[in-house]
């Protein structure tokens, strides 16, 4: 008989050995970074659900600020609550501020709780719209829907009539991917932009785009009053046609360091810088006096809105509260979360 080489044989085992090993390498590498995947994911989770806490504990935060405001009929900038929230945390930072949500032109308020129209805050929001699309104040005017007062009445209207400029539900379902008017109040101001011809620039003109802080609110209510001592400009300007720039400017000077104490101190700043005709006998300021009464104004404000960033090791959580307060109760109405 004839032997197989010795050594031949032994270079098989050792290839054999080789190859096992490799694998056995291979298979550990793979777990290993798969632990390490587990563990960072875990690490993520936990830092997320840390940072959610402390903006949660951020809302508490503000919640306690808005009922130690110790006069709640009147609310301007200048007051505590209004001060921005900066502070370094274990394992991060935490960051928020409040902002009066009242500040803001109600687009819900353009029908009331029945669905119903209501002509003075079509009316104002149109000037809103006129003034912010004029001048190129919203960017270049191009492409701009100058009847976006009707289109957002039409969204949030009950019937299926389309106003001038407007659009119901034949101009939604004829889009490459139909849907219909919602016919009910907004429940986020990025509605707006589901709304007929309503371009990107007109979007964070009117809502907000990171620099610049939102002119509307969409607050489920029909009845928010605008706050005379926080509003922007463009949100008193649209009050009434006879707030020019000249009288805007009174207006805001006016509020001083601690705001109007009342809305008839307001008005009567206007009046008294609004040139009424003698000759007309008081009707005029009486048709002034009847048309203000129609915009729901007020000193101080229900509704506010918190930012709170909370960042702990990769994780960043941005929460964003509607507060409302009512006397010594503020309850949450509603909130959004962002993660980066």
């Amino acid at each position: 008989m004839r032997m197989k080489p010795i050594n031949r044989q032994s270079g098989v085992a050792l290839i054999t050995a080789l190859f096992i090993f490799a694998l056995v390498t291979i298979a550990a590498v793979a777990m290993a970074d798969r632990q390490t995947l587990d563990i960072r994911r875990t690490e993520n989770m936990l830092h997320y659900d840390q940072a959610y806490m402390y903006a949660l504990a951020a809302e508490v935060t503000a919640t306690e600020a808005l009922i130690a405001d110790e006069n709640k009929e009147v609310d301007h900038e200048k007051e505590p609550w209004a001060l921005p929230l900066a502070e370094e945390i274990e394992g991060g930072t935490i960051a928020g501020f409040i902002k009066d949500v009242s500040a803001r032109f109600p687009i819900n308020n353009l029908v009331n709780a029945n669905g119903e129209k209501q002509e003075p805050y079509i009316a104002a929001f149109q000037r809103l719209v006129d003034y912010m699309t004029s001048g190129n104040k919203c960017g270049e005017q191009g492409g701009f829907n100058p009847d976006l007062a009707n289109v957002v009445l039409d969204w949030i209207d009950k019937d299926e009539q389309a106003a001038v400029g407007g659009a119901e539900d034949s101009e939604y379902l004829r889009r490459d991917h139909p849907y219909r008017a919602a016919n009910r109040a907004m429940a986020s101001i990025s509605e707006l932009r589901a709304l007929h011809n309503v371009i990107a620039e007109e979007y964070n003109c009117f809502a907000g785009n990171g620099q610049n802080p939102p002119l509307v609110n969409a607050i489920a209510a029909h009845d928010v009053a605008i706050n005379v001592n926080t509003a922007a400009p463009e949100i008193l300007q649209s009050i009434h046609p006879k707030i020019d720039d000249k009288i805007l400017q009174v207006l805001i000077e006016g509020r001083g360091e601690e705001g109007y104490k009342d809305t008839k101190t307001f008005i009567d700043t206007m009046k008294k810088e609004i040139k009424f005709d003698p000759a007309e006998n008081n009707k005029e300021e009486k048709e002034f006096d009847e048309a203000i009464k129609q915009i729901k104004l007020s000193a101080g404000s229900q509704y506010f809105e918190v930012t709170a960033t909370a960042q702990i090791g990769r994780m960043q959580v941005t929460l964003i509260s509607l507060l409302k307060r009512d006397g010594n109760k503020v309850a949450t109405v509603q909130r959004n979360i962002g993660v980066n």
